[in-house]
């Protein structure tokens, strides 16, 4: 039979319970930290033994798909016919047109950008606009009302432990 644990509240009188609370919030952070840890390391050596276990399966799709590329380009006037797909009873295999764009001979994609804006070729400039926070909390507060910002602080209270300061057990 489970038993739901109870969910009773802390009650700290004092600055020494107050220090016990921390060392015991450091502890069950610790053991947090220590069980993702565990749980990364098992799921990093899986991930290690899986890919070198799929090593050999991909290669052979890779061959495979070599195989059908040469067999469709020896064959492409026969099978195809003008089309750019063929049924297969396990699936399709085909030609498909895609265009990319790279730089020319010498050129950089910052060579690129600097040639868009000389010829005010704008459109082409991804530009993404946002108003800058950290800059804006340097301004007075009339300032931030001409731009119809108000500062709000608050007071959040915080704890942080020190899990590294926990004796081994």
């Amino acid at each position: 039979m489970r038993h739901k644990p109870l969910n009773t509240p802390v009650v700290i009188n004092n600055l020494a319970e107050a220090e016990d609370a921390l060392s015991i919030v450091a502890g069950y952070e610790r053991a947090i930290d220590e069980a993702t840890g565990r749980m990364n390391a098992g799921i990093d050596q899986l991930k290690a033994e899986t890919a070198e276990s799929i090593k050999p399966i991909q290669e052979q799709i890779s061959s495979y798909s070599k195989a059908l590329a040469l067999f469709a380009a020896n064959n492409r006037k026969e099978l195809w016919g003008g089309k750019k797909t063929l049924e297969l009873n396990f699936g399709f295999v085909g030609w498909r047109k895609s265009t990319s764009l790279k730089t020319k001979a010498r050129t950089t994609w910052a060579m690129v950008l600097e040639r868009l804006k000389e010829y005010a070729f704008n459109e082409a400039i991804r530009v993404r606009e946002e108003p800058d926070k950290d800059i804006m909390r340097e301004w007075p507060d009339e300032r931030l009302e001409l731009v119809g910002v108000i500062r709000q602080e608050t007071d959040t209270f915080f704890i942080e432990t020190k899990k590294e300061e926990l004796k081994e057990n």
